[in-house]
């Protein structure tokens, strides 16, 4: 194990080749998420307090449980209305912590997926408004119906979200980019970065997210960014097809 503050292109060598290794020729792009977020953990436990990745998948496509948690949500939100088959949803598909409950998608009670309804809606979500943008998803796209600016938009992205300080750094709006400070506190999380990544070949993007109990520069970060390249490499067939749940 080592930390994430002491990598370099030499010593993340051999993470990029599990990556490459492990997560291709499986059924689901969710084995394929948790392998990389296995991945990831055990190569950097002394860093990372968690790492999750996500991706998109249409509502009519969920699995049960997380439409009806979807559904909850757009009703808490007021944003019902919104919610049709196509929606995509930012669905939680790996995940492994420091906690044994982080390491099941399906004991998460907060993020099994996020409803992309509308941009106004994404706006009042300060990490994921923040993330998007950051990775190259400006939040207009969100509210096109036009597929053909949607797929070119997505599979354009690229960028780094990047959080120093996950107890002090807000966005232009004065608000915590890291909204659940309880976690960060308990927690001690310090940066959390993001890298994203789309496929050219159909609507689903992802993203992985790593909570550090470490301060990480934004160099060091970016040293992560080919591990997003090797994962849609291996699973462009399963994104094509909405193999994304097992």
């Amino acid at each position: 194990m080592s930390k994430i503050s002491a990598s370099n292109t030499t010593s993340l060598a051999p993470v990029l080749e599990q990556v490459r290794e492990k997560t291709k020729n499986l059924k689901y792009l969710e084995n394929a998420a948790q392998r990389l977020t296995d991945i990831l953990y055990e190569a950097f436990s002394d860093s990372i307090v968690l790492v999750r990745m996500f991706a998109t998948a249409p509502y009519g496509k969920l699995p049960a449980p997380n439409q009806a948690f979807v559904t909850k949500l757009a009703t808490t939100n007021g944003i019902t209305s919104l919610i049709n088959q196509e929606m995509l949803v930012l669905s939680l598909l790996g995940t492994r912590g420091s906690n044994a409950m982080w390491n099941d998608r399906r004991k998460s009670q907060g993020h099994i997926g996020i409803p992309l309804a509308s941009a106004t809606f994404i706006d009042k979500i300060p990490m994921m408004s923040r993330l998007l943008k950051d990775i190259g998803l400006n939040l207009d796209w969100i509210d096109s119906h036009d597929t053909d600016i949607v797929t070119k938009t997505i599979s354009g992205m690229s960028g780094v979200f990047y959080v120093r300080d996950a107890r002090e750094a807000v966005d232009t709006q004065g608000r915590k980019i890291i909204a659940a400070q309880d976690f960060v506190t308990a927690q001690s999380v310090k940066t959390v970065f993001g890298l994203g990544g789309g496929y050219a070949t159909s609507k689903t993007f992802l993203t992985v997210i790593v909570f550090c109990r470490e301060t990480v520069n934004k160099t060091q970060a970016e040293l992560f960014s080919p591990l997003v390249g090797l994962f849609k490499s291996n699973t462009i067939p399963l994104a094509s097809s909405g193999a994304i749940f097992a």
